[in-house]
């Protein structure tokens, strides 16, 4: 203090710079900004860029997090949940006799017979569109709230493979509403040609251990409730959450049984070299009604994947985006 008063001829908390008193105490319990300094203190290197100078990447990563493409991906979950929906009600049907088929495409021929199907069907072209954008923007620049970088990039993979995937969606869709979709099975023709490649036997069976890895992958994740770190559940009521919850693991449970069919029919085409063995959905869901026991288990199976639509329905409400 002495030093300060005498020597100096400044007060302690109070000195004079350049003729202007500096409250010292003040400036210590300033919140600290960018780097550990105040905010006045800042580099002017952190000054953002004018527009002419923005980065094409940062560009890129604001219009897939722009307003729009929100709402596409929000649209995309809807989509998402009237295909499983339907699929569900479609294997109800192939319990009772009364369907064939209960995969994608026959979920959206089902809805292209309905009035004002064509409506619903370009929606849901849009809908899966920007849900692929939304997808791959996480594979491009997402998943930062992982800190292990190997995660981080497995998690990254599956996003980029999700957003293919729901591009064929789109495609499907398109193909289904402009009358253009082919009636044979595309799983068939796809294993066919990956067959005839060198070493395309040891290709597909790899494809179906994916399957069926991502179909564990599946079963785990609505076992242990997974899915809620996704979700804004602070927006939700209890009996919301509850709801919600019981949704999400009834769907996640019964989408990974029929996943782990899926890849079991893969493999086993591998192996007989009979492509016509790789089928999707409805084939795997016949399979089970050809069990004892089938009816009963197809309905439950089917229930989980109508539990599936509508889990995604409220995901279309809830999920961080």
């Amino acid at each position: 203090m002495r030093f300060y008063r005498d020597v100096l001829g400044m007060d302690e908390h109070f000195p004079v710079v350049g003729g202007t008193r500096i409250d010292i105490r003040r400036m210590s319990r300033e919140p600290r900004g960018y780097l550990g300094m105040s905010p006045c203190a800042r580099s002017p290197m952190t000054t953002p860029m004018s527009p002419g100078q923005l980065d094409p990447q940062a560009a890129a990563r604001r219009a897939a997090d722009s307003h729009w493409a929100e709402k596409a991906a929000r649209v995309g979950f809807l989509a998402k949940g009237l295909v499983y929906g339907l699929i569900g009600v479609l294997a109800v049907q192939i319990a009772l006799g009364e369907s064939e088929q209960a995969d994608q495409k026959g979920a959206l021929q089902a809805v292209a017979d309905q009035p004002g199907g064509t409506v619903v069907l370009w929606l849901m072209v849009v809908g899966f569109l920007g849900y692929a954008l939304w997808r791959l923007s996480e594979a491009a620049w997402g998943r930062r709230d992982e800190s292990d970088d190997t995660k981080r990039t497995l998690k990254r993979i599956g996003s980029a493979v999700s957003g293919l995937l729901y591009i064929a969606f789109a495609l499907l869709t398109f193909r289904t509403v402009t009358g253009s979709a082919s009636s044979g099975s595309s799983s068939s023709s796809l294993t066919a040609k990956v067959l005839e490649w060198p070493g395309g036997q040891a290709i597909v069976i790899t494809a179906g251990l994916v399957i069926i890895a991502i179909a564990i992958g599946l079963t785990v994740r609505g076992l242990k409730t997974d899915f809620e770190k996704h979700l804004n559940t602070g927006s939700m009521s209890p009996q919301t959450f509850k709801a919600v919850r019981r949704l999400g693991q009834a769907g996640y449970v019964s989408r990974g049984l029929v996943f782990g069919l899926v890849g079991m029919f893969v493999i086993k085409a591998a192996l007989d070299h009979d492509p016509g063995k790789a089928q999707g959905f409805d084939v795997a869901l016949k399979s089970v009604a050809e069990a004892p026991f089938g009816q009963v288990l197809l309905i439950i199976a089917a229930l989980g994947l109508i539990c599936f639509g509508v889990y995604c329905v409220a995901e279309a409400r809830y999920r961080r985006l």
